[in-house]
């Protein structure tokens, strides 16, 4: 696994202090069993592309046949001896065999070699078009369910710690709003305004309770949130820095995707589903072949001959029409006997049938045509829905630069009232509380603005997997 180098990237000083962002992301997908699914899927559907592929290749066989005893025992006879080839269009196959026997005696043997090549010319549709949007469409598939994966778990990291920061904010402004509550009912109580068995003392101690059961629901909740972002990114949480900007892609000039793409190869397939079909209903097929047999007695000496065997060669060749309507062949050659002698040979043969199409037929053609439609109406459908989706996420965009702007231009106004307030403080003029509040806004302006980069990452993910 590529992972494995970085699975222990993170120093025990790194998780003492506020980890950059780009850091976590890796460490999770160097540690997360997310990662590792998408990985093993990955290599399986590569293997299985590559098994795939092992199909169009040239075949060879080769295959014997052995009787040590034939009848009284006195024969040996190995037959079958065959070596054939298959070239990968399929329609080419080119065969040789040297069956013989020999006697015990030695008295003599008979071989005969053969040769053969025969192919065939198909008008018709093949399916090596087929073969290849398959091949495509499935390379996109691994392609695409890998990358989705990763990013997937890249959006994971950036909720989780999105979680957390929204989380610790919360936290905060409760703390702060429980601390208000119990500094206005010490000081109400330090001035006489409510007594302890008032009615107002009671209410606001109702707020402050209320107000501390938020804060303990918070933090339950800031426990549980831990622990997911621990066991996602394999690091303890300790804060995040240097969360980069969003660089979101043009989706306006984006045009098509690999599920779009994937799409339109389902509906192609379909077509040629379609097609072959129709082509194996309607067939045009012309196969041409060629064979030379011999047979050819060896003795102890030239004149002998117990096996009464005469010598001779063949050479043959055929030729073959097929159609819907009919079939015809015809092959033919020239026999030569040991003496020489020429024998010709000729054979016609042919076939008639109807050309209606079955019903059975029929149906299937027209499930396949509807399925094509189907499909080509789904891929259409889709892209109408890429190209909305592209608008919607082109707005969110919009929205966000203007949202990131508004709080970048808050945080440059409270910066410089927390500045005026710190030296007004120095100068005496506003109490420690006011300087507090100051520096409490730009605080959580600041936690506001890690929140909205990582939504912006969030975004930038989104359009990665629209656009993937």
């Amino acid at each position: 696994m590529r992972r494995g180098a970085l699975l222990f990237m993170f120093s025990l000083s790194a998780v003492l202090h506020a980890a950059a962002f780009e850091d976590i992301a890796a460490n999770a997908e160097a540690v997360s069993y997310q990662a590792e699914k998408a990985e093993l899927r990955y290599e399986s559907g590569l293997i299985a592309l590559e098994q795939s592929g092992l199909d169009d290749r040239t075949d060879y066989s080769v295959s014997f046949r052995l009787d040590p005893v034939d009848g009284d025992g006195e024969v040996i006879n190995v037959s079958d001896l065959t070596f054939s080839v298959t070239l990968p269009d399929d329609d080419t196959t080119f065969s040789a065999s040297v069956p013989f026997a020999v006697r015990y005696d030695a008295e003599g043997a008979l071989i005969s070699p053969s040769l053969s090549a025969r192919h065939v010319f198909d008008w018709g549709r093949d399916d090596e078009t087929l073969k290849e949007l398959q091949t495509e469409s499935s390379r996109l598939s691994v392609n695409r369910e890998y990358s989705s994966d990763m990013l997937s778990l890249r959006l994971s990291v950036i909720d989780s710690i999105s979680a957390i920061l929204s989380n610790e904010k919360s936290i905060r402004e409760e703390e702060e709003t429980l601390r208000d509550l119990q500094r206005i009912l010490s000081s109400d109580l330090e001035l006489g305004n409510i007594t302890k068995d008032s009615l107002l003392y009671q209410e606001s101690m109702l707020g402050v309770k209320r107000s501390e059961d938020r804060l303990g629901i918070l933090q339950d909740e800031r426990e549980e949130l831990l622990k997911r972002f621990s066991s996602l990114c394999g690091l303890p949480w300790d804060g995040v820095t240097d969360i980069p900007f969003p660089s979101f892609p043009d989706i306006m000039a984006a045009e098509t995707s690999s599920e779009l793409e994937e799409a339109d190869i389902y509906a192609r397939i379909a077509e040629e589903e379609y097609l072959l079909e129709l082509s194996r209903q309607n067939p045009e097929r012309l196969s041409v072949g060629i064979s030379a047999d011999s047979y050819k007695y060896l003795g102890r000496g030239l004149a002998i001959n117990p096996l009464n065997e005469n010598d001779s060669v063949s050479v043959l060749g055929e030729l073959g029409w097929e159609s819907r309507s009919w079939d015809l062949s015809l092959s033919g050659g020239v026999i030569l006997d040991d003496d020489y002698s020429a024998s010709p040979v000729l054979s016609v043969s042919g076939t008639w049938h109807s050309d209606a199409a079955s019903e059975s037929d029929a149906l299937t053609l027209r499930s396949l045509q509807n399925t094509a439609e189907m499909r080509r109406g789904e891929y259409l459908d889709m892209r109408r829905s890429f190209e909305e989706t592209g608008r919607e996420l082109w707005n969110r965009i919009i929205s966000w630069r203007r949202n990131f702007a508004e709080v970048e231009a808050e945080i440059e106004y409270q910066t410089a009232l927390l500045d005026n307030a710190r030296l007004r403080y120095e100068r005496g003029l506003i109490p420690e509380e006011d300087l507090h509040d100051a520096s409490f806004e730009l605080d959580n302006l600041m936690i506001d603005r890690s929140v909205l980069l990582l939504e912006g990452l969030s975004l930038e993910t989104e359009i990665d997997m629209q656009i993937l």
